[in-house]
């Protein structure tokens, strides 16, 4: 026994000298990223190597991921000549930034409407499913089997039936039924696992913890887009552990729906290794303008802004970097994980130093292990700048959401995070128009009614022991 003991022993250790060398040497990791790999392997090689395996390994050189990643950068390459940023001035940069480094081109004729509570949100999204004509293009981290993901999966499963093209990403780890996704494909829908687990019976045993799709997006006949960070489940209704589930979603009417389409089909190719034609133009223009002209309102400019672990640039992070630092009155943030890097938490002191009035929105409870020490550490931080930091009680906040000067909003499936900014597909849209900026400014101004406000007296009477566990906490920050 003892021999055996000693022979995994010095597997161990030869199993992370290796993979100190791919490191050090082979991965082009953050400074901190490596370091903590560093360390944990040499300190805890057991907990290091079982971790490694789960949240270090890396795909940037898998040619099947860069292969479809080059595809999604081959059209369109005169968008940035084309466009004209007259009614956007003050983020021309941003926008600019945003189609040089993803392709993600300015939209101008859209019409969108705001859900902040998951019965309303997918209530409204089944009567469109129901009325679709053409397509269905879904993709979700979670798509469970329970009372709203039945009810949804049975609305694919009769639209398919109609002959209407049916397509479905979900997560190889997120949560997902291989018994619905049969089920679909029998009907005659088209579906594909997002780097599914080698063992599909135990999708623990999936070591791509990291690189998940963590899009969530329902896309309807090439017209109508649903974005937020509300996966497909009962819990996303109020009806899980958490309670009442506060979350941000859209329903989009407008030419960012192809925008949307060419990220969906750049998943499609990844999970399913085949590309598809993709559209450039929007049909559907007369009747927005026509929709907007009832509703009384004016169009609204609207970009995606999507990222992935092996895009060239984070532009998630430096998208919401750059909102941060153009701020000029004030900075409004709801996050469920508030870790950002340092770049990002140095451009908010920086901000709070010259007077931007600055509001941040955590949970009050936590959803996974550790977020919650975290996220405490991390707003600590800003208590003495004068940043003003409120705890969510009514239930569990899981909204995405920067909004700027009245000016700017970017909301979707992406968190305030290192994981969301490094580690997994994300898709966020940017709104560049004032009346959407103060919608969601009210909004959140609601919210707080919903919410206590962390004190700098009471943050500093926390015991030792809750001191320690947050400083231990933040350790594991750059894989969070």
């Amino acid at each position: 026994m003892d021999f055996i003991i000693s022979i995994f022993t010095d597997y161990i250790v030869f199993i992370n000298i290796l993979f100190l060398l791919v490191i050090v040497l082979l991965e082009r990791k953050r400074p901190v990223y490596t370091l903590f790999w560093i360390t944990l392997l040499v300190l805890a090689p057991y907990i290091g190597f079982i971790m490694y395996l789960f949240f270090g390994l890396s795909f940037r050189q898998k040619r099947v991921v860069n292969e479809y990643y080059k595809w999604k950068f081959l059209y369109d390459e005169d968008i940035v000549k084309d466009h004209k940023f007259k009614d956007v001035v003050k983020w021309e940069q941003t926008i600019t930034y945003l189609q040089i480094s993803s392709k993600n081109k300015l939209t101008n004729v859209n019409c969108s409407d705001i859900f902040i509570d998951g019965n309303d949100f997918f209530d409204t999204m089944k009567e469109d499913l129901k009325k679709a004509k053409e397509s269905i293009l879904m993709e979700y981290f979670i798509f469970k089997a329970d009372g709203l993901g039945n009810s949804i999966a049975d609305i694919l499963k009769e639209k398919a039936k109609e002959g209407i093209e049916i397509m479905v990403i979900v997560d190889g780890a997120g949560g997902y039924s291989r018994k619905m996704l049969k089920e679909l494909e029998e009907c005659g829908a088209k579906t594909g696992v997002f780097f599914p687990s080698h063992f599909p019976m135990f999708k623990i045993a999936n070591l791509r913890a990291n690189y998940r799709d963590h899009r969530k997006l329902c896309l309807i006949d090439s017209k109508i887009g649903y974005i937020s960070g509300f996966n497909i489940g009962d819990e996303y209704l109020g009806k899980g552990r958490l309670g009442y589930w506060r979350d941000t979603g859209l329903r989009i009417f407008g030419e960012v729906v192809v925008e949307l389409e060419k990220e969906f089909f750049f998943s499609w190719s990844i999970a399913k290794k085949e590309t598809k034609a993709i559209k450039n133009e929007y049909k559907y223009c007369d009747e927005v303008l026509e929709e907007l002209k009832r509703r009384g309102k004016t169009s609204e400019h609207i970009q995606v802004v999507s990222s992935g672990p092996n895009y060239q640039f984070r532009t998630i992070r430096d998208n919401a970097l750059k909102m941060i630092v153009q701020a000029k009155k004030y900075i409004y943030i709801q996050t469920p994980y508030f870790v950002p890097d340092d770049n990002v938490l140095d451009a908010l002191k920086m901000a709070a130093l010259s007077g931007v009035d600055i509001k941040i929105m955590i949970p009050d409870k936590p959803d996974h292990l550790f977020i919650y020490w975290i996220n405490q550490y991390f707003v600590g931080e800003l208590l003495d700048l004068g940043v003003e930091v409120y705890k969510y009680h009514k239930g569990f906040i899981h909204s995405k959401l920067i909004v700027v000067d009245d000016e700017i909003v970017t909301t979707g499936t992406a968190n305030f995070d290192c994981r969301s900014f490094y580690q997994n597909f994300e898709i966020n849209v940017n709104i560049y128009e004032k009346d959407v900026a103060t919608e969601f400014r009210k909004i959140f101004i609601k919210d707080i009614d919903s919410s206590s406000k962390l004190l700098r007296s009471e943050y500093s009477k926390r015991s030792a022991y809750i001191k320690l566990k947050e400083s231990i906490c933040r350790l594991l920050a750059p894989i969070m």
